[in-house]
């Protein structure tokens, strides 16, 4: 039995000079050149994940700076050169003056106490004292508190370095007296060539496949990295093969990555039950397994976006697999497929199930080739909509015996597909037949039923105007909520006013109708009414002729409703105007429509050119080229009347208090004053 004790790998090649640390050369030129040019601070932070040479590159450090080696026959300017008595009583463990401090051990006030009093005692044959903090976030905010003096202002002789892998948790006060270094992550390739070298110290014999599991079981510390191979040469002796070491790491094999995509192209939901049998069987962990097909899955998306794999950290033969497997894959479900493992990534950390989980997951992946693409469904679906707004629909593109692929045909409400009923011409509406009026209610007259019933085709305009007026027209599916025209085309007129009142349209969205309190004119006996209304019971009811509305005018009020609707999308706030507003009479072509008040009259007549081109463009004819806006005492009403007493508004609103009891009794009760 050999009298030299073991070491493991990680401390036997641990390195004694700068430019043995892997992969940390941002670091290591920094300090050499502080050394060499005598540059030195008096505080410094190594910052990064575990494993990657932090407490390592501090030691290098001081030894460096105690070395009494001249500058000039030093290797490199700056390494230690290990021959002189400081270099060689530190690597033996004899230095006195370098103190290493586990602050997770010594994270009190009375620790920083204690490590300030020793400050002050200078080195004994070496140029500096260095104290070396590893794991410094550990110290509490007192200890940290009690350090600040210290280190902002040490003897000359005094260097600290601390050492950390939470950089975040040390106090801004201690972060802003150090100059900081960050140490990053060992790539794959860096940690392989380590590996390869301390193969050939060891005389080791390693395949590349093997090398490559242990690098990436390391994550990207070599330390780690180290550990996994002395467990794998305990294993396999002197010659590491990677099968040995996959089933001994209990490392998942790959062929089950690519066993699973396999049965997402081909959408076999049995293969992925059967998958997940193997893995339990197997006594892989469920959640190590999710985390290598997240990692398989963007190798796939790595191959099949990028010319170059060297972003896959595998072997060439495996680069050249996943540039085959990526074929078969678009880069929308790729990305699909890493969504479906990152939900069930999260799910199974709280799952009391997570074989279910997993099989669910893997079920829905194998399940994602029958689902339709969206984007591809718009697409046809708005070429379809364009085809038949042309009314050009090539026959069998989209018809019962061929429908179109991706898109179901829809059901029509008499039984047929929208592809069928796309391609015949629209029938003819017939006017249906009136409803019975109710018993109170006025007369709607036979063209309730529809407001476009009996109106000709229209013709198409000479010039074309804004909007989509041509749409709407022919929109006769959505709900009509225009009112019924005062008069039938036919029988004899009816005398009285409430029993053929023309009801002011009113618009569906508007839950709170025409204002309470609206200005009106006055009337002969002071009340105030409506300009085209008179106030009968708190309804305002427009005031027509008994005699028959000529025909011209009776189309544009059949189409007044929809012309109001159109014109609340267009322009909301001259929507809003016409709904109170109504068409009296037509002389020529010039259409008069009556409104509320002057100030309407004036808002409207504005927008006049714009309202004719408009209603022209919905009628089809040149029935309408102008529209004259009327209002009681304005520039387009009838002023042949007598001079009306002026209008009273607190004896309207006192009669309308002794009127209603709810007004009385709300003005009561909570002391309010009528204002106008």
């Amino acid at each position: 039995m050999s009298s030299q004790r073991y070491l493991v790998t990680a401390r036997k090649y641990r390195p004694q000079l700068f430019h043995e640390i892997v992969a940390q050369e941002h670091v290591t030129k920094t300090l050499q050149n502080a050394i060499r040019l005598e540059r030195l601070a008096h505080a410094y932070l190594f910052s990064g994940p575990r494993g990657v040479g932090k407490t390592t590159a501090a030691r290098i450090l001081a030894k460096a700076i105690n070395c009494t080696t001249p500058f000039d026959e030093r290797p490199g300017g700056a390494e230690p050169c290990r021959t002189c008595d400081s270099c060689r009583s530190f690597e033996e463990g004899r230095n006195l003056n370098i103190i290493e401090i586990d602050a997770a051990s010594n994270n009190k006030v009375d620790d920083i106490r204690e490590l300030r009093e020793t400050v002050r005692i200078p080195p004994q044959g070496n140029r500096k004292k260095v104290y070396i903090i590893d794991e410094v976030h550990m110290l509490s905010n007192a200890a940290f508190n009690a350090l600040l003096k210290t280190l902002e202002e040490p003897p000359p002789y005094v260097l600290f370095i601390f050492a950390t892998t939470e950089p975040h948790k040390v106090i801004p006060t201690i972060l802003s007296r150090c100059q900081r270094f960050d140490f990053r992550r060992i790539t794959v390739p860096e940690i392989i060539e380590q590996l390869r070298h301390i193969c050939t110290e060891e005389q080791l014999t390693a395949d590349e496949s093997a090398l490559m599991l242990i690098a990436r079981k390391g994550d990207g510390a070599l330390r780690d990295a180290l550990s996994v191979f002395d467990q794998s040469v305990s294993l396999c002796g002197t010659n590491l093969q990677h099968e040995e070491l996959t089933h001994a790491l209990g490392v998942v094999d790959t062929d089950l990555f690519f066993q699973a995509t396999q049965f997402v192209t081909s959408g076999d939901g049995a293969g992925m039950i059967q998958l997940v049998e193997r893995i339990v069987r197997a006594g892989y962990d469920l959640q190590e397994f999710l985390d290598g097909l997240a990692e398989h899955l963007r190798n796939l998306l790595v191959a099949h976006s990028m010319p170059d794999t060297t972003l896959i950290e595998t072997t060439e033969a495996m680069r050249a697999r996943y540039s085959e497997s990526s074929r078969e894959f678009e880069e929308p479900d790729l990305l699909r497929l890493m969504m479906i493992v990152a939900e069930a990534e999260d799910a199974l950390k709280s799952s009391r199930q997570p074989r279910l989980r997993l099989e669910m997951a893997l079920l829905k992946m194998a399940a994602l080739t029958n689902a339709a693409d969206l984007r591809s469904a718009l697409t046809k679906l708005d070429h379809l909509e364009e085809l038949a707004g042309k009314g050009t629909l090539p026959s069998g593109l989209a018809t019962p015996e061929a429908p179109v692929q991706g898109i179901p045909a829809k059901a029509s409400p008499h039984g047929q597909s929208s592809a069928q009923t796309a391609s015949k011409p629209a029938p003819v509406r017939t006017p249906p037949k009136p409803a019975e009026p109710r018993v109170g209610e006025p007369d709607p007259g036979p063209y309730s039923g529809s407001p476009t019933a009996d109106v000709p085709a229209p013709k198409p305009r000479p010039k074309s105007a804004p909007g989509d007026l041509a749409a709407l027209r022919a929109n006769d599916d959505e709900p009509d909520f225009s009112p019924p025209p005062a008069h039938a085309p036919d029988g004899p007129a009816r005398k009285t006013q409430a029993a053929s009142p023309v009801v002011t349209p009113v618009d569906p969205g508007n839950l709170f109708g025409q204002p309470a309190l609206m200005k009106r004119p006055p009337r002969d006996d002071g009340a105030p009414r409506n300009a085209f209304a008179r106030d009968e019971g708190d309804v305002a009811v427009i005031e027509q002729s008994t005699e028959e509305p000529p025909e011209q005018l009776r189309r544009v009020t059949a189409l007044w409703p929809r012309f109001v609707q159109f014109m609340m999308k267009e322009r909301i706030h001259v929507g809003s105007m016409l709904q109170h507003a109504t068409p009296l009479s037509i002389k020529g072509s010039i259409l008069t429509v009556g409104v509320i008040d002057p100030f309407q009259q004036r808002l409207l007549t504005n927008q006049a050119d714009f309202l004719s081109g408009h209603l022209l463009n919905l009628m089809g004819e040149d029935d309408v080229t102008g529209i004259v806006f009327a209002s009681q005492g304005g520039d387009g009403a009838d002023t042949t009347a007598q001079p009306k007493p002026a209008f009273d508004p607190q004896q309207y609103l006192q009669r309308k208090r002794t009127e209603n009891p709810v007004l009385a009794a709300l003005l009561e009760r909570f002391g309010g004053e009528l204002s106008w």
